[in-house]
């Protein structure tokens, strides 16, 4: 039986605020509106749900800098002041946005996204110049297609997310993201689970980390025996489907 996967909590901050996010409709993100606070500053809301879930961990999606910015949002900086959970980041990272620019803390953990990367050079130079410290891979996908510049990996075509999941482990990524971005907010479900298991089989001793969709700990359990290790959830806390609960220590 497959270990029940690790929950990572998710913000995603844009003009300075938590915001709901939908289906990749950026334009159409509004601050959040949760069961659980009142909050939409990024710290508070941040330190409430690592309080709330018991959770280790935190996922950080700067909206401002994958939209384009040129740097770290200031409500992103302060996170990486204020809290010393493990962060995962995603600012963008390209040869616009190198991740020179996240604190060169051990906390904060970059993440490198399909959809904002220029190419497999942003990810070499990304995992050179973070050492030993951990860095993760974002699989973006919508509605099942490969996001980006994806023909710039040596892929078949835009369904061939196995194909680029070896290159970015044969590069040297040790944790994988994998994220339908047209599933995020809906509670549809990830639909990634084929994906995850011919992953798994594959790649047995990378990091799965799923997200997108999440609804119930029955779709945590479903992507669990898919073989993730954790799984992103931000809507279902706020929309009280997944509560705090002693499942989640």
């Amino acid at each position: 039986m497959a270990a029940k996967p690790r929950l990572i909590p998710v913000i995603d901050v844009m003009a300075g605020v938590v915001v709901r996010a939908v289906g990749g409709r950026r334009d159409e993100y509004r601050p959040v509106e949760s069961r659980m606070m009142r909050a939409t500053h990024p710290v508070q809301v941040a330190t409430n749900l690592l309080s709330l879930t018991g959770a280790s961990e935190l996922y950080v999606a700067d909206l401002d800098a994958i939209r384009g910015g040129r740097g770290v949002s200031p409500g992103v900086e302060r996170l990486f002041r204020e809290l010393k959970s493990p962060l995962w980041v995603d600012i963008g990272i390209n040869s616009l946005r190198p991740v020179s620019l996240l604190a060169d803390a051990p906390h904060v953990r970059p993440v490198v996204g399909l959809e904002t990367a220029s190419g497999p050079q942003d990810l070499t130079e990304t995992l050179v110049d973070c050492g030993s410290r951990p860095v993760a891979f974002s699989l973006d996908l919508k509605d099942g297609k490969l996001l980006g510049r994806w023909a710039d990996w040596g892929v078949e075509d835009d369904c061939d997310a196995i194909g680029l999941v070896r290159r970015v482990v044969e590069l040297g990524v040790r944790t994988l993201i994998v994220l339908d971005l047209a599933r995020v907010g809906l509670g549809t479900g990830c639909g990634t689970e084929p994906l995850l298991r011919a992953i798994r089989v594959e790649f047995p001793d990378v990091e799965l980390i799923a997200g997108g969709g999440v609804r119930t700990w029955a779709d945590i359990d479903r992507l669990g025996e898919a073989g993730a290790n954790a799984v992103l959830v931000a809507s279902a806390l706020h929309d009280g489907s997944i509560q705090a609960s002693s499942e989640m220590r």
